[in-house]
């Protein structure tokens, strides 16, 4: 549903909304099952989406790979024409995804998500920019060091062309401080998670970092632990940006620190949890996109949690389109009380937050009962795993087991993003929601 009750949405929208749909049911191979569900031009179009199918990784890769593309649309040619090429994502084998990719349509998306916040809106796009991610996700990958030459694409620069953390040693801590000084980007791109590896060993080393004018995050979840010990840091404007390859930039975090919809370039259908697992208030995403010449992404599940803005209007004075609290985490991610209420990634995040000491964790819940969380931490181990079991059995209930262990040091997952909790049971996803 689109919550046109409450978020405000100009008529444009609604004839963007209809256009896109119109042109995949009748143009894109991958939608020519679901005329089936059309209820027709005379309905309005939030009856149409709402009627619809969603787009999943797995339709994508059955389509692939003209599957998206419009009928006017020739594929070969345009890869001929370099007006567009095949881009892999980051995720596990099973959603690794490849997608056709518009380098020009994700730089207008991407400009038109800058209006939405007033550090990114005074500056010009682009900007001279760096990038601190797993190599996996974006940029040059090399088992090698490669020179900051060698690490140029453009304006921008890839302070890391590893795949993995633990190939991280102090040479390349004291490398990425040394060319923050001397490039001096004026925007910072990153996985939260490895500019708090950073954050650590500045604080650690007595070294000083140089602030960009702005830090974006991206990419995965923002641990409150990380926002933490990277605003003991750095002096920037910290912005979330949310988008997914398939989607482009979907939310962008506005100063006052409300998620907004990129309204130009995308619609969000809401669909929320049941109560008894959070919602109304909670929910999914499934987001179509606008003006992609090359692809016709029609309610595509991005699998994460959002937690709607309570009112229609923020302190910021945008009011067009869908506004959230937060990204609270993919729904695969949750984990569930001894009694079976979902716990989110955020909702776990802010219980440990309190605990003085941790810096890193991953939580896995083995069974109804049975919790086992690793620890990276700068403290007395006894006491933080005393108040860490004491908050997770106050978040999970007292019929939990619960085994916290330290760790010297915590890894990203295969696809170079961090996995913070997880269930290792299987449990019904569409039943949670409404």
């Amino acid at each position: 549903m689109i919550l046109a009750n409450r978020y405000h949405y100009p008529a444009a929208f609604h004839q963007k909304s209809i256009e896109i749909l119109e042109t995949a049911l009748h143009t894109a191979p991958a939608y020519k099952d679901w005329m089936a569900f059309d209820p027709g031009p005379e309905a309005s179009a939030d009856e149409r989406y709402d009627a619809m199918p969603e787009l999943t990784k797995q339709i994508i890769r059955d389509h692939f790979p003209a599957g998206l593309v419009p009928g006017h649309r020739n594929l070969e040619e345009g890869l001929r024409n370099d007006d567009i090429e095949y881009t892999y994502t980051s995720g596990t084998t099973g959603e690794r995804v490849i997608n056709v990719w518009d380098q020009n349509w994700w730089n207008a998306a991407e400009a038109a998500s800058w209006k939405l916040n007033a550090h990114l809106a005074r500056l010009p796009y682009p900007q001279k920019e760096a990038k601190l991610a797993s190599s996996l996700n974006v940029g040059i990958s090399c088992e090698e060091d490669l020179p900051m030459a060698h690490r140029m694409v453009g304006d921008k620069l890839y302070l890391n062309e590893k795949i993995n953390l633990i190939q991280w040693q102090p040479r390349h801590y004291t490398r990425m401080a040394r060319e923050l000084r001397s490039f001096q980007p004026v925007i910072l791109e990153t996985n939260p998670s490895l500019l708090t590896r950073l954050a650590y060993w500045a604080m650690d080393e007595g070294v000083e970092l140089y602030s960009p004018a702005v830090i974006v995050f991206t990419y995965e979840f923002i641990s409150a632990l990380h926002l933490r010990a990277i605003r003991k840091v750095f002096s920037s404007a910290l912005v979330s940006s949310f988008g997914t390859t398939e989607t482009g930039f979907v939310l962008e975090e506005c100063e006052k620190g409300f998620l907004h919809q990129n309204i130009d370039f995308c619609r969000i259908d809401f669909h929320p949890l049941k109560d008894e697992y959070g919602g109304p208030e909670l929910g999914r995403m499934l987001v179509t996109t606008f003006g992609n010449p090359w692809n016709t992404v029609i309610r595509f599940d991005t699998g994460d949690l959002i937690r709607l803005h309570p009112a229609g209007e923020c302190a910021c004075g945008r009011r067009e389109g869908l506004i959230a609290e937060a990204v609270e985490g993919r729904v695969t991610n949750s984990t569930f009380t001894t009694e079976g209420d979902l716990v989110t990634t955020m909702t776990l995040d802010r219980t440990l937050a309190q605990v003085e000491g941790i810096r890193d964790y991953h939580m896995e819940q083995n069974s109804q009962t049975q919790y086992r969380l690793e620890l990276m931490i700068k403290g007395d181990p006894a006491s933080i795993q005393d108040e860490t079991r004491q908050a997770l059995e106050s978040l999970y209930g007292k019929k939990g087991s619960f085994d916290v262990r330290i760790m010297d040091t915590i890894l990203p997952g295969q696809a170079g993003k961090f996995r913070r909790s997880q269930a290792n049971f299987d449990f019904d996803v569409r039943g949670l929601f409404i």
